[in-house]
């Protein structure tokens, strides 16, 4: 199949389907494992303005963390048939998985380099990261979906189906987003038809979906409710607070439920102040902002486990939550076999990537470049030594070369006063 350029060139479709969703098809494209085309299955009404205003936009030439790495899966041309109509457009080739294969353990066991739970709190702050990117260039993301993020070997989080974002143009007129995914979208949004959008909407399916990468996949609203209503479907759990993170006593337990101080403390509160303080106040709840610096934070504070090296857990535990749920009989969440053990190093954050022409923000970070800025880590997450002094604290998620230092400088000590008792 064959498309054109709005210059004429043609471009040679390959026949490959990559992907399909509600509004077209992702195809990929002869001579190029770079590009894709997004065809739609039924032209856009508005003939292809929206897509040429994105095209337009500075967020079309946002670096990624790496040179192989894309934050977002702009559109970067438009694609036209013999007749002139708009069918779809080019947009960088996305590879890796979505987001949901994060929550499988066996997936994600030969998915990523590093399937540990500190993989999953990176994976939470990048996307805080990528929604704070958007907002700073006056874009809404509106259809908040793990189906919409990818998820490389090495944990870059990357944004498909961006022809769907809320934003301006220009001369100020307003593209809206034009459908969300209930199950992460706040209560006001949950109408029939898809109002306006603004920044305290992205920020009520931020909270949700961090949460449910950092609870293994466990949808904060899911669940049928205690009092046996009629209305148990997410949409009701949302517009009714039932959740499982402030009141869980409104929902029946489920089997392998997650518990909620999995959670470290600071995230639990962010997330207590979207779900209670923002319900009816959408502008009190966290911001991208406030939610990556917090994940940021607790990158610091994993503590590692004696039996299985890829078992991390917040330091505000009193012992591995893994081990726990293996004796419970939920089984083994991050199995060691097929894949090597987790390390330290090195800073799974990856280096500064911000240049002079890409924001103002902070540097640090992978996300530094679109403004976000992040504290810049050490080699690896750590925590201080085990506060109180349990013994079945692993310590700190740190090497173990100065223990073994110490236990040779007293076998050399011992040894050398062996020859000399014998010498004397």
């Amino acid at each position: 199949m064959t498309l054109y350029l709005a210059s004429g060139r043609p471009v040679q479709l390959s026949g490959e389907e990559l992907g399909n969703g509600s509004e077209g098809t992702v195809i990929g494209v002869e001579g190029t494992r770079d590009l894709c085309a997004k065809l739609y299955y039924e032209p856009p009404a508005d003939g292809g303005a929206k897509l040429d205003a994105l095209i337009a936009s500075p967020l079309a030439h946002l670096r990624g963390d790496h040179p192989e790495h894309h934050h977002l899966a702009w559109p970067l041309a438009r694609l036209v048939d013999d007749d002139g109509a708009t069918r779809g457009m080019l947009i960088p080739r996305i590879d890796g998985v979505q987001l949901t294969k994060l929550f499988d353990p066996a997936l994600r066991a030969n998915a990523l380099a590093e399937p540990t739970w500190r993989t999953a709190l990176i994976t939470a702050s990048r996307t805080g990261r990528l929604v704070s990117t958007l907002h700073n260039s006056g874009v809404v993301l509106g259809d908040f979906s793990p189906a919409n993020l990818m998820l490389s070997h090495s944990g870059h989080v990357t944004l498909i189906d961006c022809d769907t974002v809320q934003f301006r143009d220009p001369s100020g007129h307003l593209y809206l987003c034009p459908k969300i995914t209930p199950e992460y979208a706040p209560p006001e949004a949950l109408g029939p038809s898809v109002p306006a959008l603004d920044e305290h909407h992205d920020s009520f399916g931020l909270a949700v979906m961090i949460c449910q990468i950092l609870m293994e996949g466990q949808h904060p609203y899911e669940g049928v409710p205690s009092d046996d209503t009629d209305h148990d479907d997410m949409e009701s759990n949302i517009r009714l607070r039932r959740n499982r993170i402030t009141r869980p006593e409104l929902l029946k337990p489920m089997t392998g439920e997650m518990p909620t101080s999995l959670l470290p403390p600071a995230a639990l509160e962010l997330a207590r102040q979207c779900f209670e303080d923002g319900h009816d106040d959408p502008a009190r709840r966290p911001s991208p902002e406030d939610w990556f610096r917090v994940l940021d934070r607790c990158g610091f504070e994993l503590m590692g486990c004696r039996f299985n090296p890829r078992h991390l857990y917040h330091r505000s535990l009193s012992s591995c939550v893994w081990c726990s749920r293996i004796a419970q009989g939920a089984g083994e969440s991050y199995p060691t076999e097929s894949v090597p053990a987790a390390t330290v190093g090195p800073d799974p954050w990856g280096p500064p990537h911000a240049t002079a022409d890409q924001g103002s923000g902070a540097a640090g970070g992978p996300y530094a470049a679109a403004g976000a800025g992040a504290p810049q880590t050490p080699a690896g997450p750590q925590a201080s030594g085990d506060p109180q002094g349990r013994s079945d604290a692993p310590g700190p998620v740190s090497n173990s070369d100065g223990g073994k230092n110490v236990l040779t400088t007293v076998g050399l000590i011992i040894l050398f006063i062996i020859i000399l008792v014998v010498l004397l």
